[in-house]
């Protein structure tokens, strides 16, 4: 599976408490209409930070935005901003608070 946008990126990893890693870091999504700065974190049991691909493996959780990603195993290339995960997949769209969303009416 492969979920990827306009995101560029340097990450900084951090230990937890809980004995999983978590590297964060930063990127500018990129549009047609405006120019914006947004986080990401991935955190797992196992997260290797090499030069331009972040390897997580185990218990993975990967927060773009507002779309948080779940897997067994996630490869993020911080540089294109594509994700790619395996096993047990699973994305979800966090609530946009403040933002207008149109209600769409089937016909």
């Amino acid at each position: 599976m492969l979920f990827g946008s306009y995101l560029y990126g340097q990450a900084s990893p951090s230990a937890q408490s809980d004995k999983s890693t978590l590297v964060t870091g930063a990127f500018p999504v990129r549009s047609d209409r405006s120019n914006e700065v947004h986080g990401f974190g991935l955190r797992g049991d196992s997260v290797r930070n090499g030069n331009e691909l972040l390897s997580c493996r185990g218990n993975c959780e990967l927060t773009l935005g507002s779309v948080v990603l779940n897997a067994d195993e996630v490869d993020f290339h911080s540089e294109t901003g594509v994700a790619e995960a395996r096993g047990n997949v699973r994305i979800k769209a966090l609530p946009l608070y403040g933002v207008y969303v149109p209600k769409i009416t089937p016909k």
